[in-house]
């Protein structure tokens, strides 16, 4: 069975994105350079690079399979977390402002809560389990 092992993102401010993927969404970080951070997503690493000539993309949302929100035709993905830390990690993207589809999560067969990263990326965070623990 193939595994996917490793995404590499890039940004052109590194405190922003650093504190959104280790602070509110309080990922594992399992690398910590100047210009270089990575995290552990369940044996994924998510690695990001800084590069002074990165350019973020437009905000709006991705279109996604299944969603109806979305209209830029770019790479997204999604976060689940389980119910113990989903609300949690909701009340910091909200708390932090962060831009969110809905202001809401929503049930669509699971909790759906799209954002947008530092960089633009559109980031589905999510949780399975009806019952959300706080």
């Amino acid at each position: 069975m193939a595994n996917l092992g490793f995404t590499y993102l890039f940004t052109n401010n590194m405190s922003e994105t650093k504190k959104f993927y280790s602070e509110i969404l309080a990922l594992e970080l399992i690398w910590d350079e100047e210009d270089d951070i990575a995290f552990n997503i369940n044996n994924h690493q998510l690695s990001i690079q800084y590069h002074k000539d990165f350019k973020k993309a437009s905000p709006l949302f991705s279109i996604q399979p299944g969603w109806k929100g979305g209209v830029a035709p770019r790479t997204s993905w999604s976060i689940a977390f389980e119910s113990n830390e989903y609300n949690q990690v909701i009340a910091r993207l909200q708390k932090e402002r962060v831009k969110t589809y809905h202001s809401v999560p929503q049930w669509v067969g699971y909790w759906s809560f799209p954002v947008l990263d530092p960089m633009n990326n559109t980031i589905e965070i999510t949780c399975s389990e009806y019952e959300i623990n706080g």
